[in-house]
């Protein structure tokens, strides 16, 4: 049997995708390192307090900011290069991604795409507004 998420092998026993899938069964890699951590993020998703940081390498990371909001450098730090605002898939949370992600030839995350249906290239942040930056005062 083939991972619902990567497509490689699954070795001995599957695990339950969901909610990255509702079908199939994935390997202990990407319920490792996606499912359990997407999962982690959905429980905590009214708490406003954590961005999610989800990899072209099929890996999905709870990333928080060093201070009270996320700096600039931090931002681009998480989606390797300058940032730009994409599609909303939360209320209250951003979409931070590489605004040059095509030009760059970064690879297609098909994480997201799996999950949201939304093509972007290289690494898409999913970030809460309150903490997104510091306001003006």
């Amino acid at each position: 049997m083939k991972c619902i998420i990567c497509g490689n092998e699954i070795k001995k026993y599957g695990n339950n995708p969901y909610p990255i899938s509702k079908d199939g069964e994935c390997c202990n890699e990407c319920n490792l390192n996606a499912v359990v951590p997407y999962r982690i993020f959905l429980n905590s998703i009214e708490k406003k307090n954590i961005a999610l940081l989800i990899k072209t390498d099929g890996t999905i990371e709870i990333v928080k900011p060093k201070e009270k909001y996320f700096s600039l450098k931090e931002l681009q730090k998480c989606v390797d290069g300058y940032i730009e605002i994409g599609q909303q898939v939360f209320e209250e949370y951003l979409t931070v991604v590489n605004e040059e992600g095509l030009l760059l030839k970064l690879p297609f995350n098909n994480l997201f795409y799996q999950l949201y249906g939304i093509k972007f290239y290289g690494n898409v942040l999913i970030c809460p507004l309150n903490i997104f930056e510091k306001p003006e005062e």
